[in-house]
């Protein structure tokens, strides 16, 4: 009955539009007051215990320096960088796109930060050379959530914290399925401009590359200093993301000097304003996870995955296709924690190992970011172009298909997520 009510108040206090912490908080308490066997004592040791985390001070720290890269022209210099070396190609905006998110990703970790910062950037230069509306805003969406699969990620760091995984070993295991990303992205975007006979441009001098080479030199060596302190063991993700801020701060407001200290209490204001929520998700999901562990609700996942077949890779299709659809219903955040109690006995029952699931899970939630009714990409790029948000979806939706196919990717060959983690002794065979 106690777990009755509490998937029924979740659903309800949803439906009326309640924020999701909030939801998730009433309901659990909702369960704690009619099990006779809990306290609410129980309720607030779970809640404060969840955030009290080192590993998850990582994620404003990691918010704060990308709002610092976005703020002092990072992603002009960037974009610059990306244009001269293939802009040249025909629909070459739309290999800069990609070109300028990979790069991007070494810095932010996030890819709302991405759509929105680097992405208006990218749209409109593609909006100056008369590229068409849905190419434009479809590229730049799914670009922008590689963000968070090349290191650093914010979501990784959250799952890290969660299930106890080695985020460094995260971190480096997204770089592959992140270039694999790319390159379908890339393949998508030759396909249509040779179909639409977009114009070729005339390519950059070596001048020029050496140029805007030079120009963003210290921005391209951000992903050096986090992955290489991380790998070569001399901070960890935590140190790594306040040790970004401070790199941020140096080359924005001493070395390219487009903000000014002055700048800074802003952009931190508006780091607590996306942290905040995300915090509150945190408590209230781990109170949630823990109640559904309680009932032992994952016994009957398990139950029910091994019913359909007992063949690890079609289980691992079935848990896509659940996370695919929970992701066009729930915000990353709550998502993983949500889910990792339930997945977390499949995944160790079939023998997959948490960095591959870790990165499968947030593929997966990703591309949750640009499906309705709740990918966030779709509002920030429909609030950012002035588009309405059903072009937005009708724009997006192609791009999602090379997206899950390097998903599928992803999924059946796990050597593409474990093979630099394990040369990187994160992985012991």
């Amino acid at each position: 009955m106690a777990l009755a009510a509490l998937f029924i108040a979740l659903f309800v206090m949803l439906l009326l539009g309640f924020p999701i912490y909030i939801a998730l908080t009433g309901a659990s308490l909702l369960y704690v007051l009619l099990n006779e066997h809990l306290s609410f004592m129980i309720a607030i040791q779970r809640m404060v215990a969840a955030p009290n985390s080192f590993t998850l001070l990582a994620v404003p720290f990691f918010i704060l320096a990308g709002q610092i890269m976005n703020n002092g022209g990072v992603t002009t210099r960037i974009f610059r960088f990306a244009k001269s070396c293939v802009g040249h190609l025909r629909g070459g905006l739309g290999y800069v796109n990609v070109v300028s998110s990979i790069i991007f990703a070494g810095m932010s970790g996030s890819a709302l930060a991405d759509a929105g910062g680097l992405g208006m950037v990218e749209i409109e230069a593609m909006r100056r050379e008369n590229y068409d509306e849905d190419f434009s805003i479809g590229v730049t969406a799914a670009s922008s959530i590689i963000g968070p699969i090349i290191p650093p990620s914010i979501p990784f760091v959250i799952y890290g914290a969660v299930a106890g995984v080695s985020i460094g070993g995260l971190f480096i295991g997204g770089v592959l399925p992140g270039l694999i990303m790319a390159t379908a992205l890339f393949l998508m975007v030759f396909f249509v401009s040779r179909k639409r006979r977009y114009p070729v441009t005339k390519r950059a001098t070596p001048g020029e590359i050496v140029r805007t080479f030079g120009s963003s030199f210290l921005a391209l060596l951000t992903p050096l200093v986090i992955i290489g302190g991380i790998w070569g063991g001399f901070f960890t993700p935590t140190e790594a993301a306040f040790i970004s801020i401070v790199y941020a701060l140096l080359i924005t407001v001493f070395v390219y000097r487009d903000q000014g200290l002055d700048a800074i209490p802003k952009l931190i204001m508006d780091t607590v304003r996306v942290v905040a929520p995300a915090i509150m998700i945190v408590s209230a999901a781990n109170l949630f996870g823990w109640i559904l562990n309680y009932e032992n609700v994952d016994r009957y996942l398990v139950n029910f995955l091994f019913g359909i077949s007992t063949n690890r890779y079609v289980i691992l299709l079935v848990i896509n296709l659940l996370l695919l659809v929970l992701g066009m219903f729930l915000e990353v955040v709550s998502a993983i924690m949500l889910l990792l109690p339930i997945l977390g006995p499949v995944v160790e029952l079939l023998g997959i190992h948490p960095i591959h699931f870790g990165i499968i899970l947030v593929v997966n939630l990703m591309i949750g970011l640009l499906t309705p009714p709740v990918g966030f990409v779709l509002y920030v790029l429909a609030s950012a172009t002035r588009n309405p948000v059903a072009d937005v979806i009708r724009f997006i939706l192609p791009w999602v298909i090379p997206l899950l196919i390097a998903l599928i990717l992803i999924t059946l060959f796990p050597a593409i997520t474990l093979w630099l983690p394990t040369v990187a002794g994160f992985v012991v065979r």
